[in-house]
C-alpha cells in the first residue's frame, strides 16, 4: 500500500545538514523519505544507503551547478505518496509534523510557510502529486534561489488549489548557513538572480493567463528567459527600465474573416525605483 506522505529533500554539499534533518524525517507516520543526491561531492547517496537503508534515493551526476528545481522534480517522479512534501536539507522537523498538517491536506489544496516564517523556510511546502504532476512540476528554468517557489504556487492557484499557510513551530530549527555556503553551486548574486526569475515568473504569468493554461510550452519559456538575460544587467544596476512584449498567436479561426489576420501582445514592464 502506497504512503500518503513522500518527504523529498535534496543534497548538494549539505550532507553534514542532511545527518541531522533525515532521522526527524523518518520519524513521521505513512510518510515515505526520498533523498536526491544531486552530484554531491560529500558521497549522501552512499551514505544514506548504508545508514539508513529505508530511505529510496535517487543520484545524479555530472551537475557541478545545483538546479534545484530539477532536484525536485527527480524526486516527485520517484514519489509514491499522495501528497509531496519538499524540505530542504537543513530543515529540523517535528516529531508530528505530519500529523500537524494532515487536517489540512484534502483534495485540490497545498501548503506552505507564510508570515512570520524565515524566508529560509517558504520554499518548503505539500502539495497533491497529482496536481503537482498536473502543472507540470517546478520550472527547471529557474534553478535556485529565484523564486521557483513562488512561481510553482502561482500555477496551482490557476488550477484552484486551496492555499494553506503552516505555522512554523512545527518546524523545530532552520539550521543557519552563511551566503558563501549559499552561492557554493550557484550565480554568487542572488539579488539579481532573484530578479531575474520575478521577472520572468511575471512574464510567464501573464501569458498563462491569456492562454489559459499552466503549462507552456519549453521554447516559448526559453524564448522570454532569453530575452530577460540580454538586458537583465542594465536593468538591474538601474541604467535601463525593463520592458518585455510577448507576442501570441491568433487562437481563433476567423471564418468569415479569414482574409484578417489577428494577434495579441503582452507587455511587461519594471524598473528600480529612484531613491
Amino acid at each position: 500500500m502506497a504512503p500518503k506522505y513522500s518527504i523529498i529533500t535534496t543534497c548538494k554539499g549539505r550532507l553534514h545538514n542532511l545527518k541531522q534533518t533525515l532521522p526527524e524525517f523518518l520519524k513521521q507516520e505513512n510518510t515515505e523519505v526520498i533523498v536526491v543526491d544531486y552530484d554531491c561531492p560529500d558521497g549522501t547517496a552512499d551514505y544514506v544507503a548504508r545508514v539508513h537503508p529505508t530511505v529510496r534515493v535517487v543520484a545524479v551526476r555530472d551537475k557541478p551547478r545545483f538546479n534545484t528545481s530539477h532536484a525536485r522534480n527527480l524526486g516527485a517522479t520517484a514519489a509514491k505518496g499522495e501528497f509531496l512534501i519538499f524540505l530542504d536539507a537543513d530543515v529540523v522537523i517535528a516529531e508530528d509534523f505530519v500529523q500537524r498538517i494532515d487536517p489540512h491536506m484534502v483534495d485540490r489544496s497545498f501548503a506552505r510557510f507564510g508570515p512570520p516564517a524565515k524566508n529560509s523556510l517558504r520554499g518548503s511546502c505539500v502539495v497533491r502529486r497529482q496536481d503537482f504532476k498536473n502543472i507540470g512540476g517546478y520550472d527547471e528554468l529557474l534553478g535556485g534561489y529565484e523564486g521557483e517557489d513562488l512561481e510553482l504556487y502561482i500555477r496551482l492557484r490557476m488550477i484552484g488549489a486551496k492555499e494553506v499557510i503552516l505555522k512554523p513551530v512545527i518546524v523545530r530549527e532552520v539550521i543557519a548557513q552563511d551566503t558563501k555556503e549559499r552561492v557554493r553551486y550557484r550565480d554568487h548574486d542572488l539579488k539579481m538572480q532573484f530578479l531575474r526569475g520575478q521577472l520572468y515568473s511575471s512574464a510567464k504569468e501573464m501569458v498563462m493567463s491569456v492562454l489559459g493554461t499552466t503549462v507552456l510550452k519549453l521554447s516559448l519559456r526559453e524564448k522570454i528567459l532569453e530575452e530577460i538575460n540580454r538586458t537583465l544587467p542594465e536593468v538591474y544596476s538601474g541604467d535601463k527600465d525593463f520592458l518585455l512584449e510577448v507576442n501570441l498567436p491568433d487562437k481563433y479561426t476567423r471564418g468569415f474573416l479569414s482574409e484578417w489576420e489577428f494577434s495579441r501582445s503582452i507587455a511587461i514592464k519594471a524598473k528600480r525605483k529612484k531613491i
